[in-house]
């Protein structure tokens, strides 16, 4: 974020020609125009975890609370809202890089809510809109990326410049480049990306932060993040929404599973392996995937024999659209144990909210996970019937453990399968 904007007032305008996922034939819903502004602290430490700001008036009779729900990778917030730059309508949080040189991933992560000033009940909108608006770089070293958890749609101009990332959970990533571009506009579209919500009174998660080189220099870097219904004139709807995407290593092979929500447009997936995390090469194709309800779960088994004399390979999904456009998971590593005993893997790790147990069970069954601390205190346990073959077991919740590293240990009919150190954020 460079310089004042001038063209707040252009920027109602833009409504009519917003291309959006109809679903069920509804007819389409126009987002409101939020006014944030003068956002007060409402309870907690100003810029520590669990502050929460009150923003009055988004819309008539509905204020904004955010919580900032934690910082990761030694980032801080400067600022919950700078009026100084961009659309003084807009949300626009400063966070500021680490302060040690380092390449590096940081960011705050917040969570929206939208209450009733009369009685304090959550808000329902039939759709909402946030516009993240100049996603860039400094021009040397840093990149700026923004991420929304569980999106109806995502939206970006055909003529991007932002890298889209699915994460488990859902949550959807867009990374800009280290170029610096001028001024903050709406329509500089190459730059800005849609996340819409329909018949929502949250937004559970959302990410501001930026990825670092070794040699940047400590800044603050300014966001904006307009809740309005921007026209963009080309537009590409983010065809795949992913549950989920786990690997893990078993009987010396690598079994990846990733479940969609839905697909709109999609055309195939392509695995990618690389051994050094940077290097991807195709290993197979997946045209279709076993479908149950709303959702398509799609597997591979990499048994290669190169495996066999690494320690450590990295995975991620390609995702190509019926008009060639390109889009990737995460990456994953996965450490090649020699062990066959080993079959647990946690993901992500480090973790904040939500932690993924994949395992490969030998037999069915019952399965009890626990969560402790370095010190053998438990901290969560969660039990589970497992089928032979590949499990997933899912944690929620886990913002409220403490930062630090903990042990999440696996046991399938009363026998130990699996321990592995995790670290919370």
């Amino acid at each position: 974020m460079k310089t004042n904007s001038t063209f707040g007032i252009k920027l109602f305008a833009l409504t009519a020609l917003f291309l959006i996922q109809v679903k069920h034939g509804a007819a389409q819903c126009q987002s409101p125009a939020m006014v944030w502004q003068n956002p007060v602290l409402y309870s907690g430490t100003e810029g520590q975890p669990g502050a929460v700001y009150k923003f009055p008036s988004v819309t008539a009779g509905v204020n904004a609370f955010v919580t900032l729900q934690s910082l990761v990778g030694g980032a801080t917030l400067t600022s919950i809202d700078n009026s100084t730059f961009g659309y003084n309508a807009a949300w626009q949080p400063v966070v500021k890089t680490p302060a040690v040189q380092g390449a590096s991933s940081s960011y705050a992560n917040f969570k929206i809510e939208f209450k009733d000033a009369s009685d304090g009940e959550t808000h329902i909108y039939n759709c909402f809109q946030l516009s993240f608006i100049d996603v860039d770089g400094d021009g040397q070293h840093v990149k700026e990326f923004v991420a929304c958890k569980n999106p109806d749609s995502v939206t970006v101009s055909n003529t991007t410049v932002l890298t889209l990332t699915s994460f488990s959970g859902n949550i959807i990533q867009a990374t800009g480049p280290v170029t610096n571009y001028t001024d903050i506009d709406t329509s500089a579209w190459n730059t800005n990306i849609n996340f819409r919500f329909s018949h929502s009174g949250k937004v559970n998660e959302v990410r501001v932060g930026c990825i670092t080189d070794p040699s940047f220099t400590v800044q603050d870097r300014y966001s904006c993040g307009f809740f309005q219904q921007i026209t963009m004139p080309f537009i590409a709807i983010l065809p795949v929404k992913y549950s989920s995407f786990d690997a893990l290593a078993a009987d010396n092979a690598v079994f990846l599973k990733w479940v969609t929500e839905e697909e709109i447009n999609n055309n195939h997936f392509e695995v990618e392996r690389s051994f050094d995390g940077k290097s991807f090469s195709s290993i197979a194709v997946a045209l279709d995937g076993f479908a149950a309800g709303s959702q398509k779960t799609y597997q591979f088994k990499d048994a290669a024999a190169e495996l066999q004399a690494k320690t450590v390979a990295y995975y991620r999904i390609k995702q190509i659209d019926n008009n060639g456009r390109v889009t990737y998971t995460n990456v994953l590593a996965v450490r090649l144990h020699a062990k066959t005993d080993m079959v647990m893997q946690a993901s992500p790790n480090p973790f904040v909210e939500h932690l993924n147990i994949g395992f490969v069970s030998t037999e069915t069954g019952n399965a009890t996970i626990n969560i402790t601390t370095i010190t053998g205190q438990k901290a969560m346990v969660k039990q589970s019937l497992v089928s032979k073959g590949y499990n997933t077991v899912q944690f929620d919740g886990l913002s409220k453990l403490n930062p630090g590293v903990y042990m999440v240990q696996l046991m399938v009919n009363g026998v130990v399968a699996g321990t592995q150190k995790i670290i919370k954020n």
